[in-house]
């Protein structure tokens, strides 16, 4: 626990400038569990803080650093009939114990200035979709901090368009993915906007049909334009 190499790893050194740029100061951080890969890199933090705000008054003394993560959300489109699916991915989480609908998503961990970068290739990991960066849209300007009361974590929101051939299409469906040594089970499937939204325990993924909505204009434009 006397290591204080944690506090050079990106998400660690990424959180503290958070803290600082907010006008808060820092006397003393403790970890109190670190859980690293096997490649020796952090995954997560269980720290204990010391630390005021700017109003002078202590912040809450415990924080679980995670990082930031991506998250994609790839609409396609049949070329041939029109038909539109949203491509998703269902894998089992170990917070509740049941098959979630999600979409493609990965932490960023040490790429931390690349979440462009990121989600193109958890969407291929994961979907075995491949798209040029060109077609990658930003959802929101900002990573969208998904619980600050008690972690770091914020989640950057993408989207895309995609037109396929009818065979292409329909080949996405059942898809296996993910990484065997990092335990993920990953199916693809393609679900209609009223069926994912009938299956979704997620509120990420709540939270990216909303932002898709926002922001389709856009990627229409995109994607007429690739």
């Amino acid at each position: 626990m006397n290591d204080d190499s944690y506090l050079q790893e990106p998400k660690v050194t990424a959180w503290l400038s958070s803290l600082a740029q907010a006008g808060c100061s820092v006397q003393e951080v403790t970890p109190l569990q670190l859980l690293h890969r096997s490649n020796g890199e952090l995954l997560f933090a269980l720290l204990k803080l010391d630390a005021t705000g700017p109003d002078g008054n202590r912040l809450l003394p415990y924080i679980f650093v995670r990082g930031h993560a991506c998250i994609i959300v790839p609409l396609l489109r049949n070329r041939a009939t029109g038909a539109e699916r949203f491509l998703m991915v269902q894998q089992r989480r170990t917070g509740h114990g049941h098959l979630c609908l999600e979409f493609p998503a990965g932490m960023l961990d040490r790429e931390i200035d690349d979440p462009a970068g990121v989600a193109l290739r958890e969407l291929r990991e994961e979907t075995g979709l491949r798209i040029e960066p060109r077609r990658l849209h930003k959802l929101c300007e900002k990573p969208m901090y998904s619980s600050p009361g008690a972690t770091d974590e914020a989640i950057h929101y993408f989207g895309c368009i995609v037109e396929l051939d009818a065979d292409d299409f329909a080949s996405f469906e059942g898809r296996l993915g993910g990484s065997a040594s990092e335990y993920e089970i990953i199916r693809a499937t393609l679900k209609t906007r009223e069926d994912a939204e009938k299956a979704n325990m997620s509120l990420q993924a709540q939270l990216g049909f909303f932002l898709f909505d926002r922001a389709r204009p856009a990627l229409e434009e995109r994607n007429a334009a690739a």
